[in-house]
Order: structure tokens, then sequence, then C-alpha cells
């Protein structure tokens, strides 16, 4: 999608999908709120590599239908590629803007994640984005919450704290709507849409097993060429090769409890 800062390299595609392991027990429990059940016909937006995609595939089952769209052909083949792997095939891919998508056929049910924060009007997503449901049909929306600090531990490590501001700066200057998910209620308000059912969470972890330390070191690595064009940061100062490690062995160390960046999660019914 035009100004997605993390980009569409082989990196970032890996990245996301690592990701997903994280994110996949709140995206989930947002699919469970919103009634995605067997049998629904299902838009995923700004689908990527098709994790979620793949989670729907899961509640729709065999007997429902899952398309995923997503601007980049590259990341949409990928997508296809795992969802075969999967032996999933209820989903379809298609490459798309999601501002040109069209379905002769509504959907029982939209749902996005981290899709709103890339878009330079919310409100014209949000309206194209219902303009898609059928009557009764339900729009879910999983965002991540720019806001400082994105993370946070305690007793705090230093090192920890600062990949927090990398990313909170990389984000709030390279996002279009870096706001998003603090303002979901008036978005929809302002798109037409009635008040959503929501809800927020926190990923929690720490020790040396925790899924945290890749996540931070790769997200990083992804946005170091925007750091930097920031002034943020100069080329070559952070060594990026060990700052995973250098990440778990000073949280280890410590004895930290570490917390990620706030999700927040929305669904309305139409």
């Amino acid at each position: 999608m035009p100004g997605y800062v993390f980009g569409h390299s082989a990196q970032e595609l890996e990245r996301l999908m690592f990701q997903a392991q994280v994110l996949a027990p709140i995206t989930s429990r947002l699919i469970s709120l919103m009634g995605i059940t067997p049998g629904m016909r299902v838009l995923d937006l700004g689908c990527g590599a098709g994790d979620v995609s793949m989670l729907v595939a899961q509640a729709v089952g065999e007997s429902g239908s899952v398309i995923g769209i997503d601007l980049d052909a590259d990341t949409v083949a990928l997508a296809q590629y795992r969802a075969q792997l999967a032996r999933l095939p209820q989903i379809q891919f298609q490459a798309c803007a999601i501002d040109a998508y069209t379905s002769a056929e509504g959907f029982d049910a939209v749902i996005g994640r981290y899709i709103m924060l890339h878009q330079a009007d919310p409100q014209t997503f949000l309206h194209k984005a219902a303009s898609l449901l059928r009557p009764g049909g339900v729009l879910g929306l999983h965002e991540i919450a720019i806001q400082a600090p994105m993370l946070e531990s305690h007793p705090e490590v230093p090192l920890w704290q600062q990949a927090g501001t990398w990313l909170f700066e990389a984000l709030n200057a390279g996002a279009r709507s870096p706001g998003a998910a603090g303002c979901m209620l008036g978005h929809l308000a302002e798109a037409g849409l009635p008040s959503p059912e929501q809800f927020c969470e926190r990923p929690i972890g720490g020790g040396a097993d925790a899924l945290f330390y890749r996540w931070a070191a790769e997200a990083v690595r992804t946005l170091m060429p925007h750091l930097i064009r920031l002034g943020v940061l100069d080329d070559g100062v952070v060594p990026l090769n060990t700052l995973e490690h250098r990440l778990r062995k000073a949280t280890v160390q410590a004895r930290a409890q570490l917390l990620g960046p706030t999700q927040v999660c929305a669904w309305v019914r139409l």
C-alpha cells in the first residue's frame, strides 16, 4: 500500500509472519467476538502474507470462504502459496487496492489488522469497508496503538525502552494515521457507522524463550532506514545483528517483565 512504512521486502514478509505468532491470540479473540462462524463469506483487507485470512478460514470452515486483498502482488502470491500448503482451499487472494476493490456479492464480515494506521483518510476507508458488507454484516479492526511508551519493562531494561522509543518515532512519523487506534469510535462515527464494541490488550512476557526479543529487533531492523532519514539514528550506530541477543540477555539478567505495544480491537455490526 502507498506509504507503507515497513516496505514489502522479503525480510519484511518474514517479519510479518513471525509477528503474526505474537498477535494470533488477540486477533482470534476478535474473530470470535465478531461472530464469524462456519459458512460465512469474509473479506480480509490488507491481508499481507495471509495470516489473518488463515485464522478466519479456520473459523468459517470448508463451507465458508475468505478473500484476502493486498496491493503488493508478490505478497499476495506468497499468501496464496501458504494457504495451499496449509490446505485451506476456501481462501483466495487478490492483488488490489482497497479503494478499487469491488464484489458482486456482499460479505458477512470484513476484517483488517494494522490497516487503519496506513490510511490517509480513515473515514473514507471505513465507508468503503462497510459498503462491502451485506445487511447485518460485521466490520472488525485490530490496530496497534502508536503511543509512548510503546514498550515497557519492569524493572526497567534501558535497551528495551530504547527500542520502544525507536519504534514510536518511526511509526509516529511514518504512519498516515498514527492515532487511529485511539480514535476508533470517532472515526466510525464520522463514517456514519454505529458505535463499536471494543477491547484492548497488551502482549506480556519475559524469560529466555519470549518471542518479544525477535519481534522488537526485527521491527527496528526494518525501520532503520526510516529512522536514519528522520535523523533519529546515524547509519551504523546500532549493531542490528546482535540486537535480539542483547535484548534477551539484558531482560533475563534483570528478571524483567516485558509489555509490548497496546492492541486495540473494535467491531461493529451494520
